[in-house]
């Protein structure tokens, strides 16, 4: 296999230090749009390599999200990615790994998970690029983990079997019982993708039984959580993921509705804890994770260690960030230079010294590191300011897992306490 073509480097890094790279904190939006914007683009058919474009100071990079296509056969009605039908060519899929084996500087574990549209849609690219990069990091004596989302309607033997051989880890979207599944995520028809689901899930769960179905809520389905969580357990999952998505969508009303929805859940998990099943129920663990903590987590790393390469190469916060609504905010690309102003305004020590509300005080605050950046500035502006909504599902959830937590403690749990205390 012939290697990506190397070159020295041909861009110096622009940012100075006037827009505060050296003291995070006091970079300001101006100063971030104004860097942004000096960026050199540069022909794509005459980019190469530029081994340059990585960090000098700051983070380094351990993780980056990979769009290796923006294509999808669905068309979830909630969706956040650009509806493009574009993929990522293979060079520079293969200069992204050469990239992220630099730009990782001293670290040695690194991790890679494939992103889209749908991943799976570039299983031929997938094929080729996992071997090669676990050579190269192997070479280098680091070690590259890679995973992926997957709205699992692509899941055949020959995909199992490949991540069986290379140990890929993943995740399932899936949202619900058929009816939820086929309103939320038709595919490009219009049909639903129900039927495609549930025909992957025994593949997927033979082959790794803990992995996590993830749900997207929305305002509409916030009354179904109790009939999705039967359903997935009828499927035969163990981790299930209730996430709401689009805080401005939702009013008291459905937030009420999720919230008590979510308190049966919990109660039937409980069930299950006290017949001995262990079930992984999202807020749950986040909940007795903070009691043991004692304070905020870290946040998911975003802008920091973690990165976004798109399908051109360029480098993002991660792959939530929309590059339509927030071109300022692309930290550069790996053909021409890394924007240390750009990432300066979430790569710092303290993510949650930053949020812009009375976290301090909140009942969530052990369980909650401030939201996704990217949603937080979708909604209100600001990557460390959340919507009022965002907020207050959190809290609702907050105070079920707080009530959970103390019954289970309380009733000395053998499998909850084992797990989580």
């Amino acid at each position: 296999m012939q290697l990506p073509v190397l070159s020295s480097a041909e861009a110096s890094n622009s940012c100075g230090s006037a827009c505060g790279v050296a003291g995070r904190d006091t970079v300001d939006s101006a100063c971030h749009e104004n860097q942004a914007a000096e960026l050199v683009e540069v022909p794509f058919e005459n980019r190469r390599l530029e081994l340059g474009a990585s960090p000098d100071v700051g983070s380094f990079v351990r993780s980056i999200d990979l769009d290796i296509t923006v294509e999808c056969n669905l068309r979830c009605t909630y969706c956040f990615k650009e509806k493009w039908t574009e993929h990522m060519e293979e060079r520079v899929a293969f200069d992204a790994m050469v990239w992220l084996l630099h730009a990782s500087g001293p670290h040695r574990d690194l991790h890679v998970n494939f992103m889209g549209g749908e991943p799976l849609l570039r299983f031929k690219l997938i094929k080729k690029l996992v071997p090669f990069a676990k050579r190269r990091a192997a070479q280098l004596g680091k070690t590259i983990h890679f995973g992926m989302t997957t709205n699992g309607t692509l899941v055949t033997d020959d995909v199992i079997a490949f991540w069986k051989q290379w140990g890929m880890g993943f995740h399932t979207s899936i949202d619900g019982t058929p009816e939820v599944q086929d309103a939320n995520r038709p595919t490009q028809s219009g049909r639903g993708s129900a039927r495609l689901v549930e025909k992957s899930v025994p593949k997927i769960l033979a082959y790794r039984p803990g992995v996590c179905a993830r749900s997207t809520v929305t305002p509409e389905t916030a009354g179904t959580l109790v009939d999705s969580y039967r359903y997935f357990r009828g499927l035969g999952y163990i981790d299930i993921a209730f996430v709401p998505g689009g805080p401005a969508n939702w009013d008291d009303v459905s937030i009420a509705e999720f919230e008590s929805q979510f308190q049966i859940v919990a109660k039937l998990v409980q069930e299950e804890f006290k017949l001995g099943n262990l079930i992984h129920l999202k807020g749950i663990g986040e909940w007795a994770a903070g009691e043991k903590r004692g304070r905020s987590p870290v946040s998911c790393g975003a802008g920091r260690s973690l990165l976004l390469v798109d399908i051109h190469g360029d480098i993002w916060p991660c792959h939530r960030w929309n590059k339509r609504s927030h071109a300022t905010w692309r930290i550069g690309s790996i053909y021409e230079q890394f924007n240390e102003a750009s990432r300066a305004v979430l790569d710092v020590k303290d993510q949650t010294a930053l949020l812009e509300q009375d976290c301090e005080h909140c009942l969530a605050n052990k369980m909650c590191s401030g939201g996704c950046p990217a949603e937080n500035l979708e909604e209100t502006g600001s990557v460390y300011r959340r919507h009022s909504n965002a907020c207050k599902l959190t809290r609702a959830v907050a105070r079920v897992a707080q009530s959970f937590h103390e019954e289970m403690v309380e009733s000395e749990n053998e499998v909850y306490v084992k797990e989580y205390c």
